[in-house]
């Protein structure tokens, strides 16, 4: 825990303005009123529409060190929780109470505990995107809980707006403890300033250890243009980070932030600026972005952590043999460091278990800060409509988890049934034989049987898109678009720099390994054992994540049945309005998503030189976005899951 004076106020996030919209079906009015805490024991162990657990399984418990990290990054405004996926259920209010128990056990132990996010915190969750700007909300019920160290994400900078949010009302909260090294933002009297500070210094609480943190972001490039992101490798260098790395008395260094702690170079630019000064001081990182569970070592007195994505998992790591006594020049001071770490899956049960805590009515979990959380959460969500419901899914559409194509593929529902609702700004275009392309990226997560709201919408598909199209391309070129697009050795997701399908594939699912023979073998098993429709009800019920990392396969807290995992393609096209008799036409529209662009016109050009890439005529073919078409499509299915 870090001993500062901002854990003896009140939160300002409990008493600072939100807005709180007053929501219909086609829009959002905003209102100025207050967040406050309410201040009664509430028992909230779940938001009413999540699936309830009762009991679980034994766990893997967490091992304490002298100094210890709860760890989030990529929430993705996912404060309500997984809603349809008991394993997930916990909310941001849950998770507020298990800090305040693991601090309070800290205490009891006289050792340490640090909290610390390392970014993404919007797109991708009603509770964050129904507003405007993205995160009005969202962002003040993320600041109720006592989290530490912050960093700043790439979805922080897509919008303008967001941006201004982090600088004007995030940054300020944690009071030096939000650190953005290598990101700033540009005033409106066009002066640069950092969004967050580039480093803070601080003693632990009950051991005294003196740490000098950092919040870096990978080289992010996509950033709206009131903020910049400068080059890792170059700021290292920079006179004022070789200060900071030399001041005296440093016990240890806390390296966190929003980059992948395996294959992306960030971490390791930051570790070899390091070591060239400290060449066994403690160093701890933190990572996130590529949306996994994993565990690096670097060398004997140096890790990092990773803790998953959308509050699916919680990362928990310990330190010990730590021994600040001896000079760093001291041949003792080198031995190697002992560390645990934990997945922990994000349930009341199993934050309450490793709490040592009980839940239900009569429970000890909940505290008062965290109930509260949780029934704002819920108010929240009812004042954003994002219960409105559009119908029931019949059945569990996957993404990874479901062989493509196939009856369980959310791909395949998309390219066969959705698509092809998809109407240009003129009948006229719609009427045209066409193939309509958009890349797997678009999708998000998983679409559950059961009741698809306002807040599914955000959950499977939270993109905007704008619809463009080539008129008239001749079928024989058109026709090979796709396997040119998936041809590629990367996948189009919103990771802005490439990633080697092999590289995510091992990552999406079971972090790496320390032996790829292993690895490859061990994902074979797992789809060979899979039916090829994909993952019973049952299966969802009890698979999980089974991560490997460098310490092996034991990190995860819940014994889980593994996934299975199936290569998705880079993109996918819908074929309609073909003749009836099955024939070619001999021309089509090519229509896509304007993110596919640059890869249409290549594909193109690479398949007919002779056409030069300016020649193609690119316009708006108009039309809803592929989110709102998934709605409209799912109306269709009815309210069966009521009645």
């Amino acid at each position: 825990m870090i001993d500062t004076t901002f854990m003896k106020k009140s939160f300002v996030a409990f008493l600072v303005s939100s807005l709180v919209c007053a929501v219909s079906v086609t829009g959002i009015e905003n209102k100025q009123t207050p967040l406050v805490l309410v201040q009664e024991e509430l028992n909230s162990f779940q938001q009413p529409e999540a699936e309830p657990i009762t009991s679980g399984p034994d766990l893997r418990m967490i091992e304490w060190g002298q100094l210890n990290f709860i760890s989030t990054t990529d929430t993705h405004g996912w404060l309500a929780g997984h809603l349809l996926q008991p394993s997930y259920a916990a909310d941001w209010g849950d998770y507020a109470s298990f800090i305040e128990h693991i601090r309070a056990e800290a205490d009891e132990r006289g050792v340490d505990v640090i909290v610390v996010d390392d970014g993404d915190q919007h797109d991708g969750n009603g509770l964050s995107d129904a507003t405007f700007p993205n995160g009005a909300i969202s962002q003040q019920i993320l600041m109720m809980a006592p989290i530490d160290l912050m960093s700043i994400g790439n979805h922080e900078l897509y919008n303008c707006d967001v941006t201004q949010q982090t600088y004007d009302i995030v940054a300020p909260h944690f009071d030096g403890r939000y650190l953005t090294a290598n990101v700033e933002i540009r005033l409106k009297n066009g002066k640069w300033v950092h969004i967050g500070k580039r480093s803070y210094r601080f003693k632990t609480k009950n051991l005294g250890i003196d740490i000098m943190s950092f919040g870096f972001l990978f080289d992010f490039k996509l950033n709206c243009d009131n903020s910049r992101v400068s080059d890792v490798e170059t700021v290292v260098q920079q006179a004022w980070f070789q200060s900071a790395i030399r001041e005296e008395g440093i016990d240890m260094f806390i390296v966190f932030g929003h980059f992948p702690i395996r294959f992306w170079p960030e971490m390791w630019a930051i570790h070899k600026a390091i070591r060239a000064v400290h060449p066994h001081i403690p160093i701890q990182f933190f990572g996130g972005h590529s949306h996994v569970r994993d565990f690096a070592v670097l060398d004997s007195r140096a890790t990092a952590l990773q803790a998953g994505r959308f509050l699916e998992t919680i990362g928990w790591l310990s330190i010990d043999g730590l021994d600040f006594s001896k000079e760093e020049s001291d041949p003792a001071y080198a031995k190697p460091l002992k560390y645990s770490r934990r997945y922990i899956d994000f349930n009341p049960y199993s934050l309450a278990y490793h709490a040592k805590k009980t839940i239900g009515e009569a429970g000890t979990f909940g505290t008062t800060l965290g109930n509260s959380i949780s029934k704002i959460i819920e108010t929240e969500r009812e004042n954003l409509n994002l219960t409105f419901l559009y119908g029931c899914v019949p059945r569990d559409y996957l993404l990874e988890k479901a062989k493509y194509p196939g009856p369980n593929s959310l791909l395949s529902l998309l390219e066969d049934e959705v698509l092809k609702n998809l109407v240009g700004e003129t009948k006229e275009k719609t009427e045209v034989a066409r193939m309509v392309f958009v890349n797997s990226g678009c999708m998000r997560y998983d679409m559950y049987k059961g009741i698809f709201t306002l807040d599914s919408g955000y959950i499977v598909s939270p993109f905007e898109n704008e619809w463009l199209y080539l008129h008239a391309v001749p079928y024989h070129l058109a026709e090979k678009i796709l396997d040119r697009l998936n041809a590629l050795d990367y996948i189009f997701m919103e990771l802005t720099t490439p990633i080697s399908r092999t590289m995510l594939v091992r990552q999406q699912n079971l972090g790496d390994t320390f032996d790829i023979n292993v690895m490859d073998a061990y994902t074979a098993s797992l789809v060979s054992s899979t039916s090829s429709d994909g993952l019973s009800k049952q299966d969802l019920m009890t698979t999980g994540y089974v991560t490997i990392d460098d310490y092996g396969m034991d990190g995860d807290d819940t014994p889980h049945k593994p996934f299975p995992l199936y290569y998705l393609p880079n993109a996918i096209a819908a074929k309609d309005k073909f003749p009836v008799d099955g024939s070619n036409p001999e021309v089509i529209d090519v229509v896509f998503v304007e993110f596919l662009k640059p890869f249409i016109i290549q594909a193109l050009y690479d398949l007919d030189k002779s056409i030069p890439k300016e020649a193609w005529d690119v316009k708006v073919y108009g039309g809803i976005s592929v989110k709102e078409l998934i709605k409209a499509y799912v109306r269709g299915w009815g309210m069966e899951c009521l009645r």
